[in-house]
């Protein structure tokens, strides 16, 4: 046997592997990229609620000191969230006292504010979208 046909069978054998590999990484591959996409939005979520988080503790920060501004305690938590890829509508910050509706000092009050999260998967696999909620609850003084 000449070497020229060693190496031709030797070939022949690789293309086979080659073919082995294509296939696992046909089967591999899809569940690769939805791990990915689950920790990519993962992440997002935890950065949505961080934000979501600091922008309600800045509201009652704000609303600690004057309380009786509900309306501009609101505008303070979406001014907050603004400079984020997260977009607040005032009607998804309420501001309540828990101590029953005293606005005294020593009282306290709660901002609380929702987002419903756009995620990618949520959206190809036809899930609902999460909704989160923050809240935060300083005393009046």
């Amino acid at each position: 046997m000449s070497s020229r046909t060693r190496v031709l069978r030797a070939r022949g054998s690789d293309w086979g592997r080659r073919g082995q590999s294509l296939a696992e990484l046909a089967v591999a591959f899809p569940l690769l990229l939805l791990l990915v996409g689950g920790v990519l939005d993962l992440a997002h979520a935890f950065s949505v609620a961080g934000v979501l988080q600091n922008a309600v503790r800045e509201g009652a920060r704000f609303g600690a000191t004057q309380p009786s501004e509900t309306d501009t305690i609101k505008t303070r938590v979406v001014e907050e969230a603004a400079g984020t890829p997260l977009t607040l509508d005032p009607n998804d910050v309420t501001v309540t006292f828990p101590d029953g509706g005293g606005m005294d000092s020593g009282d306290s009050i709660t901002v609380t504010a929702t987002h419903q999260v756009d995620l990618l998967l949520s959206v190809a696999l036809g899930l609902p979208n999460p909704t989160i909620a923050r809240s935060a609850t300083m005393v009046i003084f």
